[in-house]
């Protein structure tokens, strides 16, 4: 625009610029859903009769059936009951009910032993419903015995009945009774129970070695069906008996867990049950006995002692380390120690259970030395005397006390000879 006004400026002329509309009409063809869209719609109503029958009654009349009474007279006032002097069968009746019961029969009393059922006692720590209930509808231990095939040499007291009943359906548990209360009795026992039922076929005792023999006795008087495997002899003998596949029960002692580790740890041995006799041989979890039995590979651990705690709390720590690892932890209260365990041991002194012992018996049986222990008596006594007379003023009590000693051993074993009248 401006170059067109310079080029024009001489003939000063002007240009109009006129503007056009250039909008274009265009009609949107008429589509079949557009249309449909735009009729009203129809709606259609309809009437519909709705008949229902009535529902069924049945009726029926209740009759209350008349009541069967059952009288009872006690046969001491039956006779004043027949008599018709209600007053003194009324009398009779309540001078009856104030009295004392019986005494139920007893073996202090009747000279047999008292019946009852011993049921078996399932952990408090059991989660599962369907675990709860298997051993709650368990019958009696004295029920499992009642087939036949598994039957006692001599009747179990009634408190090695409740260490059963109490070690048959735990994990880890502890048997920490007294000495001479039974200890190996109850837990061949519950052994034995648990082979039968199918829920043991591999176990492992560990004890110390003078009671590997005792543990063998035990076994045949309790348990005389279950063969047993006792390991020992060479390096290649133990390591074929620890690899016995159909070995029911393996006995090993604690000196041999520490030569074999490599075998024993060998997760493919796996145990259904591991128990240690005189359990406190691992109370220092430190210690290499410890940790060897610690990686033994199994389900159930058991442990017998009769004393579970020597010389502190962490005692017991140790041996449940074993048991449970990380259950107990050191330094804990014992208020706090002995609530934690006590679903887990099982501990009874003599005095709690001495209803159940038979009375002590005394026997004084004199026993004549032999000729090779009056021998060697007589030369130590005179070589005793002999020095005792040596000593002069520098005699005590405790140089006599020596003497007697050595002649109280003479008289149970002749060291010289090996002779023993007591043997």
């Amino acid at each position: 625009m401006n170059d067109a006004r310079r080029g024009n400026a001489e003939t000063d002329a002007s240009i109009q610029i006129t503007s056009h509309d250039t909008a274009i009409a265009v009609e949107t063809p008429a589509l079949g859903w557009q249309s449909a869209l735009e009729r009203p719609p129809r709606i259609r109503t309809a009437e519909l009769a709705w008949r229902a029958a009535a529902p069924g009654v049945v009726s029926f009349p209740l009759v209350a059936g008349a009541l069967n009474t059952v009288g009872f007279v006690f046969p001491e006032a039956r006779g004043l009951v027949e008599t018709g002097d209600q007053d003194a069968a009324r009398q009779a009746l309540e001078k009856m009910a104030l009295a004392k019961p019986a005494r139920p029969a007893t073996a202090a009393n009747t000279g047999n032993a008292e019946r009852r059922t011993t049921r078996i006692k399932p952990p408090g720590d059991l989660l599962k419903l369907e675990d709860r209930l298997y051993y709650l509808l368990q019958p009696p231990i004295e029920a499992l015995l009642i087939d036949g095939e598994l039957t006692f040499p001599f009747e179990p007291f009634h408190y090695q009945m409740d260490g059963i009943a109490f070690l048959y359906p735990r994990s880890h548990a502890i048997i920490a009774d007294e000495m001479g209360l039974g200890k190996t009795m109850q837990t061949i026992s519950a052994m034995r129970l648990l082979v039968h039922r199918g829920e043991l076929r591999r176990i492992l005792l560990i004890c110390p070695k003078p009671l590997v023999s005792n543990w063998q006795r035990e076994f045949a008087l309790w348990a005389p069906e279950i063969p047993l495997n006792v390991v020992g002899g060479t390096q290649q003998r133990r390591h074929f008996q620890w690899r016995q596949p159909e070995a029911l029960v393996t006995i090993a002692n604690y000196e041999l867990l520490l030569r074999d580790e490599a075998v024993v740890t060998d997760p493919a041995l796996h145990y259904d049950l591991v128990a240690l006799d005189e359990a406190q041989r691992i109370k220092n979890s430190r210690n290499s006995t410890a940790q060897v039995v610690r990686k033994i590979a199994r389900t159930r651990s058991w442990a017998l002692t009769g004393t579970p705690i020597e010389n502190s709390p962490d005692d017991l720590v140790g041996i449940f380390e074993f048991l449970s690892p990380g259950y107990l932890r050191p330094g804990m209260k014992p208020k706090q120690l002995r609530r934690a365990v006590a679903d887990h041991v099982l501990r009874r002194t003599k005095d709690a259970v001495l209803t159940d012992l038979p009375p002590k018996l005394y026997r004084d049986a004199h026993v004549d030395l032999t000729a090779e222990q009056r021998e060697t008596y007589a030369r130590a006594e005179d070589e005793g005397v002999v020095q005792l007379n040596d000593l002069g003023e520098g005699l005590t009590v405790q140089h006599v006390f020596e003497l007697v000693l050595r002649l109280k051993q003479i008289c149970n074993f002749d060291p010289a000879t090996g002779a023993s009248a007591k043997m």
